[in-house]
């Protein structure tokens, strides 16, 4: 299981962007709210960059579109199951990750068998 954000883990940082010019002044990988990528226009750019990255979802079109697009992780806050059944069905490289507040939910989320969780604070 993947977990991002906890104290005594190292893990990669998440720099939030909405335009083509966060990409250039960000270390670490870039995530952005799919409401945010108008016409895939982000996700293509890192795609044909090699700009790994994540993006927040709220849909399994989404999900389908950006696993197409190599997004390395999609980020969501709901019904995590689904989208990891729908991703294990199809053999995505996309891992889900689950946006939790406390440490006390991992164990819920790793019964479902969920790709990973991220601290909400890591993508403040």
């Amino acid at each position: 299981m993947i977990i991002i954000g906890y104290y005594p883990i190292v893990s990669e940082s998440f720099s939030k962007i909405s335009d083509i010019e966060g990409i250039d002044n960000t270390q670490g990988l870039v995530w952005f709210d799919s409401s945010d990528d108008k016409m895939f226009f982000l996700s293509r750019f890192c795609l044909q960059n090699n700009v790994p990255y994540a993006v927040k979802i709220e849909n399994i079109k989404d999900l389908l579109i950006y696993a197409n697009l190599k997004a390395k992780y999609v980020l969501l806050q709901k019904s995590p199951e689904k989208y990891q059944k729908i991703a294990e069905t199809y053999l995505l490289d996309t891992k889900i990750l689950y946006i939790i507040e406390e440490i006390e939910e991992i164990e819920e989320i790793a019964k479902m068998g969920i790709d990973g969780v991220i601290f909400e604070q890591v993508l403040c």
